[in-house]
């Protein structure tokens, strides 16, 4: 009698294991010729503006003579997310947010880009030649509105405690304001800021400065808004005057300390810059001025944007 033949359990989870090495072999590398190719994806960081369309330049690192090859399957997933954000097959979708133009080039276009794309992305890629995998980063950026100053009290006289409001919207990501006097001194450090987020996601950015006026002479302020790169990209200025009784109240002083010709020189013309200004309240930024045509008060400012 012959014995029973037994099954060997070791040797049957050695071909399984086998197996398993086989398949992810085949899905690395496809079951084309050349399974021992080594295929890498290699993307270039994206930079968008809200807004507007932003591509993603990827490409394929691999020997020139293995460059004959076709995307089957595109799936791109933001990282800590579950499942894929985007994902293609058979057909290519021209109204997806996130395209891939072309079977033969893996770079990806953002349609629209909004605040929400930013972020580091996986990207998986199945071709004629195998399953590919890369990852690549998105950030997002949009300029901020021109600034606006504000102020309170609107009449301000010598020894009173004065605010200046600096605001500025719809911009990304984060930046900062900075404050500076007509003599070039910087006031940020007197200042406190708060940056806000607004429903689209999108930034509001605002800065008070407080401070005591303790003397007599005129005080031009500037708010320079400043991006994430901390270059200018915009500025405002605002002028604080003299009233009235403060302007008679300086000739006097002038008048003891240099006599009556000086006086009533500098009498007449405070007479012409009060009838000139009879309506204009001492604080005032420069746009109102201009709108007012009353350009014979002032210096003004004019409002500067730049691009960078």
């Amino acid at each position: 009698m012959h014995p029973l033949p037994t099954y060997d359990h070791s040797c049957g989870a050695a071909v399984w294991g086998s197996l398993q090495v086989v398949d992810r072999l085949l899905e690395g590398h496809g079951c084309e010729d050349h399974p021992d190719q080594i295929l890498e994806l290699e993307c270039q960081p994206g930079v968008g503006v809200v807004g507007e369309n932003t591509k993603i330049p990827c490409s394929f690192k691999i020997p020139t003579e293995y460059e004959d090859f076709t995307i089957y399957e595109a799936k791109i997933k933001k990282k800590g997310q579950i499942n894929p954000g985007f994902y293609i097959d058979n057909e290519l979708e021209e109204t997806a947010h996130i395209q891939l133009p072309s079977r033969t080039d893996p770079s990806l276009l953002f349609t629209n880009t909004t605040v929400s794309d930013e972020g580091d992305y996986e990207y998986r890629l199945k071709t004629s030649r195998g399953i590919i995998k890369g990852g690549f980063s998105l950030s997002v950026r949009v300029e901020y509105n021109p600034p606006v100053i504000s102020c309170w009290p609107k009449e301000v006289i010598n020894g009173d405690r004065v605010v200046l409001y600096c605001n500025t919207s719809g911009g990304y990501p984060a930046g900062g304001i900075h404050w500076f006097d007509n003599n070039g001194t910087n006031w940020t450090e007197r200042a406190t800021a708060e940056i806000t987020e607004r429903d689209d996601k999108l930034l509001t950015m605002s800065s008070k400065l407080n401070f005591t006026v303790t003397d007599l002479r005129p005080r031009s302020f500037r708010c320079v808004v400043l991006n994430s790169s901390f270059s200018e990209v915009g500025e405002t200025s605002f002028d604080i005057f003299l009233n009235g009784p403060e302007l008679f109240f300086l000739l006097t002083i002038l008048l003891a300390m240099y006599g009556i010709p000086v006086f009533l020189l500098l009498y007449a013309v405070t007479l012409i810059i009060i009838l000139c200004c009879r309506n204009m309240g001492p604080c005032k930024p420069a746009a109102e001025r201009d709108a007012a045509g009353r350009d014979a008060c002032a210096t003004e400012t004019p409002l500067k944007r730049r691009r960078v």
